[in-house]
């Protein structure tokens, strides 16, 4: 049965909701020297502000940069505190950044826009920002993870780049790790949801195939030359996004690594490892995601 669109919008009150939760009972608290809601567009947009926390001493001069998941229609950049908290102990810096949420008339290439210039800042802003080193980690979970896999090969594809329409920022990043990714994006929806809800999560541009395959990172692979890191489990709704970018890296030169969860507990499902970051089945997934970054540095 495809998911129509009241689901879709009952999935982003739900999930706003229990944001709400978790950013009041895991808010920022000054463990660590933090910068938060920076404006990287000054329009007064809470989308458009993202945060800066430096890790315990000695740190890594390491930055793993954030991109959070929400299906495209929620989340915020402070969701990600807790998550950050399992990193930022172990002397990594990082930066959680943030891009607007689709109501349904935006195109999926407004929120690029927001994404690729909250990184312009970053990389333009890094000594204010009391950012060190130069060694980039990109990470994102679910619609975030296929943020961070089409931000990495942009980064690292300049001609790719500039067939979206970017002049990307000089970060080269030493990792991606995605965490239940979306990769085959050109078919995402298909058999799934209803053209009401493609719309709802996609804007009016919903049915632009040009487009979805441009921002494809399976149809880019060649331009992920970096090592990978993946997560999933058995409870893990678009698992099959993550067993086909297992599938693809096989024969390539990259490193690659994928974290597969097997679990019948209910908690460990889609992105278990950024939202219920203390079960035993997340902690496992996050040490192996520091673990792989230690192989990189």
């Amino acid at each position: 049965m495809k998911a129509n669109i009241f689901v879709v919008n009952y999935l982003k009150h739900y999930s706003e909701v229990e944001s709400k939760k978790r950013r009041k009972k895991y808010p920022p608290h000054g463990i660590y020297e933090e910068m938060l809601d920076i404006p990287y567009i000054d329009d007064g947009l809470y989308h458009h502000k993202f945060d800066v926390y430096h890790g315990t001493e000695p740190r890594k001069k390491c930055c793993i940069i954030d991109i959070h998941g929400g299906a495209y229609i929620f989340g915020y950049h402070q969701d990600q505190y807790v998550f950050a908290d399992k990193f930022l102990k172990h002397g990594y810096d990082w930066v959680s950044i943030d891009y607007r949420m689709n109501n349904g008339k935006m195109s999926i290439m407004d929120q690029v826009d927001d994404i690729v210039n909250n990184l312009k800042y970053v990389y333009s802003h890094l000594k204010e920002l009391g950012l060190e080193g130069d060694n980039f980690v990109i990470t994102g979970d679910s619609a975030g993870g296929h943020f961070a896999l089409s931000m990495t090969e942009m980064l690292l594809d300049k001609e790719y780049a500039k067939e979206v329409g970017y002049e990307m920022p000089d970060i080269k990043p030493i990792a991606v790790l995605a965490n239940c990714p979306v990769y085959n994006f050109s078919h995402m929806g298909e058999g799934v949801l209803t053209n009401l809800a493609m719309k709802r999560m996609f804007g009016p541009s919903y049915k632009n195939k040009k487009m979805f395959e441009l921002l494809c990172p399976q149809t880019h692979l060649d331009s992920l030359t970096c090592p990978v890191f993946v997560s999933t489990c058995k409870k893990d709704f678009i698992r099959i996004y993550s067993e086909l970018l297992t599938k693809d890296m096989e024969g390539r030169k990259n490193l690659f690594e994928i974290v597969d969860i097997d679990s019948d507990n209910k908690r460990v499902g889609h992105v278990h490892n950024v939202i219920d970051v203390n079960l035993p089945e997340s902690e496992q997934v996050n040490d192996a995601m520091r673990a792989f970054i230690e192989k990189c540095l």
